[in-house]
């Protein structure tokens, strides 16, 4: 296997990591019953303020920074998650991660290595930002399965 051969699949098994977590998410967020959206445990969490930070975390800090390492307009217009259901949020994650996805569409090997700096997030390789994400979505539906059970 060639050197460009292995940055490749390195880029694609990072890239399915994140898909992976985008899914593990998904399916606690489907399997939680509509009731318990909304409903916060002693600590004052919910199943609704996780996912609406999630959906911010995708939109203004993942995107932001991708959008900066490759030298990208972030998309227009965004707003912070104010959600009022449980299908509401899946649809919104589900959006949050396609546009931060169309940011990645041509993303090449060497593009990992691209840094992000930004006065306020700090500055992250792409791989980092794509690693983050990742490790986010799976706590993210870790809470939001301990959540619907409580």
């Amino acid at each position: 296997m060639t050197e460009e051969q292995a940055q490749k699949t390195e880029t694609d098994d990072l890239l399915q990591r994140l898909d992976g977590a985008r899914l593990a998410l998904v399916e606690a967020l489907e399997a939680t019953a509509h009731e318990s959206f909304a409903t916060a445990d002693s600590d004052g969490e919910s199943i609704k303020r996780v996912i609406e930070r999630t959906v911010d975390d995708v939109n203004f800090y993942f995107g932001r920074l991708a959008s900066r390492a490759l030298n990208l307009p972030q998309p227009p217009d965004l707003v912070r998650a104010d959600l009022g259901t449980l299908r509401e949020g899946v649809m919104a994650f589900q959006v949050a991660h396609r546009s931060f996805g169309t940011l990645l569409h041509d993303l090449l090997p060497p593009d990992l290595e691209k840094k992000a700096a930004d006065p306020e997030l700090g500055s992250y390789t792409l791989r980092q930002v794509l690693e983050l994400a990742a490790a986010q979505y799976n706590q993210r539906a870790q809470e939001v399965r301990r959540l619907a059970s409580a």
